[in-house]
């Protein structure tokens, strides 16, 4: 049992590899949840950069998981003795393609744990380093910040971002609850914030379900990919700077400038939400 959030280092670390096979059935999946076009129907075809997301499902049994549906640790999670928790960051490059058919195998470790006072109690900011490989060697390396927060919230942990005078692209999304769902149910996520609504606006106290910021993520990578189909993601980092709630549209814009694009979306408050820098190839 955990008490002293000091006594969490003892965790970093702490690893653990897992094995998946790259398929068309759940690449489907995810293009169908973001209404796009099927990428890669066949054996051998390329994955797009970021869709590696939908693979290695996190299986955890019940006796497992918290009262908000997350994990109570295991693997290599640590037990960490606060009662909610939000991704709040990731930081991907992609080294190689994937593509259908690899067999990948997946080094998870935990890199970095932090703990942080934001103003409304301490908090926990545990980083996980994925790398995953297929038999070519390391395709994708990514690095994703969990926030572990008490009752009040984490408190003001807004970052400054210059948000580009002009873009020269944007694209409104309605809060579609299909969308968020399937989203979801593609990366096996049972967080109750996502689908659970009287969970959600009364033991959370949030004003309505939250739209998954990986869901706003994929659609910010499929952006670039519809607006530069012919340069694909090297490396895409983003950051939730306040949840997106299911109560109206949200807007994501991108400021292509060389090989990178400034890219944030705004909520249906017309609120900064996330932000994201992508890097093209040249």
């Amino acid at each position: 049992m955990i008490n002293n959030l000091d006594d969490l280092q003892q965790f970093v670390g702490n690893n653990q590899t897992s094995e998946d096979v790259i398929t068309a059935s759940q690449v489907g999946r995810l293009a169908v949840t973001l209404d796009v076009e099927h990428p890669a129907r066949n054996k051998g075809d390329t994955v797009p950069p970021g869709w590696h997301g939908v693979f290695f499902p996190p299986l955890v049994p019940f006796e497992s998981l918290r009262s908000d549906g997350q994990p109570t640790g295991g693997g290599v999670a640590p037990p960490v003795p606060l009662p909610r928790r939000r991704l709040v960051g990731v930081r991907g490059k992609y080294l190689d393609a994937l593509h259908i058919g690899d067999e990948v195998t997946k080094v998870t470790e935990v890199a970095e744990i932090k703990i942080e006072e934001f103003g409304a109690g301490p908090t926990a900011r545990v980083t996980v380093r994925e790398t995953i490989s297929s038999s070519r060697g390391v395709a994708v390396v990514d690095e994703h910040d969990v926030l572990y927060f008490g009752e009040d919230g984490p408190g003001d942990i807004d970052q400054p971002f210059d948000i580009p005078a002009t873009n020269r692209w944007s694209q409104t999304y309605q809060s579609d609850p299909v969308m968020i769902f399937r989203l979801s149910a593609v990366r096996f996520n049972s967080h109750r914030v996502h689908y659970d609504r009287d969970y959600t606006t009364k033991e959370e106290g949030y004003h309505g379900l939250l739209i998954p910021v990986t869901l706003v993520s994929f659609l910010i990578m499929e952006m670039c990919r519809a607006e530069a189909p012919d340069r694909p993601l090297q490396s895409f980092s983003y950051q939730s700077e306040k949840p997106v709630f299911d109560l109206g549209p949200y807007t994501i814009f991108g400021a292509p400038e060389g090989d990178m694009v400034t890219m944030w979306a705004t909520d249906f408050e017309d609120d900064l939400a996330v932000t994201a820098t992508a890097i093209l190839s040249s």
